[in-house]
């Protein structure tokens, strides 16, 4: 987890973000069809065929089995309907991962189990347990990560190709104001925020990790107010302290936001393992405000999301188009 990033970092990120708001809201529906499917049995297997070839690239009868099993779960659809879904669904998944690998976009994979560990985390469950009520309701997790893989790429790939063409001028985003009357949204919250890094060298072992990640537990326990509890901290070995300063709420990334919105003042978040280390975050002040930042940073958010939607589906229209897709 880097330095949260300003409103304009935000802005920078819109483009494309609909289709990873789309997948996230089906997963998290996901979870609640599989709790209460908990006891359905899994899909039986049976024998695996080509369906259709997408340049090249084979979809067979077991991907559109579990990719209509998972729509059937989120969207609640009869199972004929799902699968004509699932297989147009597979089709352009095909055509993004080709065009992200075309563009030099790649997805590591410890991208694609941060998601999902984080989808498990909003439902209160540990990754396994998701794992388990997936499998439990014929879903292998392959088919949801490969749904997440992809539109992480496709996410990447439209951003590169059109965060220049995506603007929304100040009168858009005025106008829109003045068409809502949510005197509730025009209070936000006000953090004065500092970083806690516990160092892991990349070539750590899982101990190492471990050890760090007991550290910094520690520290959060004996961590009451910023003032002595960052010099606790700077008094650690392999500790770095940065000072993130004073960050309204939709400044920030939900992912942090959801770490530190349920922490008192002068308190400390939970550790969270990041490619820098073993991070938390000092709350050391947080404060209700009168500002018309939230509602302003979610008007520009849903104009930015609306006008990429539009790019992107002109996208994928022109790569279906182009590509050659044989049905059997």
């Amino acid at each position: 987890m880097n330095m949260p990033p300003t409103t304009a970092d935000r802005a920078e990120r819109q483009c494309g973000r609909p289709a990873v708001r789309h997948w996230l809201a089906a997963t998290c529906m996901t979870v609640l069809a599989c709790t209460l499917l908990a006891g359905a049995p899994q899909v039986a297997s049976a024998s695996t065929s080509i369906k259709v070839i997408v340049n090249d690239q084979p979809i067979t009868s077991y991907d559109i089995a579990q990719r209509s099993r998972l729509i059937q779960l989120t969207a609640r659809k009869p199972a004929g309907i799902a699968r004509r879904m699932a297989q147009d669904e597979l089709i352009e998944e095909r055509l993004k991962m080709q065009e992200a690998k075309r563009r030099g976009v790649t997805v590591s994979y410890a991208e694609v189990e941060q998601v999902f560990a984080r989808i498990a985390q909003r439902t209160k469950m540990l990754p396994s347990k998701l794992s388990s009520a997936l499998l439990q309701s014929g879903v292998n997790p392959s088919t949801l990560k490969a749904r997440i893989r992809s539109e992480i790429a496709w996410h990447n790939v439209v951003l590169r190709r059109f965060k220049a063409q995506v603007n929304v001028s100040e009168q858009d985003v005025v106008a829109a104001m003045l068409k809502k009357d949510k005197k509730d949204e025009s209070k936000t919250t006000e953090y004065t925020l500092s970083q806690v890094i516990f160092v892991v060298p990349k070539n750590a072992s899982t101990g190492f990790k471990a050890r760090c990640k007991q550290e910094a537990n520690q520290l959060r326990n004996r961590f009451s107010d910023c003032d002595r509890g960052l010099k606790l901290a700077e008094g650690l070995k392999e500790v770095v302290v940065k000072p993130v300063g004073v960050r309204l709420a939709p400044e920030l990334p939900d992912q942090l936001i959801d770490l530190i919105k349920d922490v008192p003042s002068g308190h400390l978040s939970h550790p969270v393992e990041t490619g820098n280390g073993v991070e938390a975050y000092a709350v050391c002040k947080k404060r209700e405000i009168d500002s018309d930042a939230g509602l302003r940073t979610q008007i520009k958010d849903e104009l930015r999301n609306k006008e990429g939607q539009m790019l992107s589906r002109r996208y994928i229209r022109d790569l279906r188009r182009d590509a050659v897709i044989e049905y059997r």
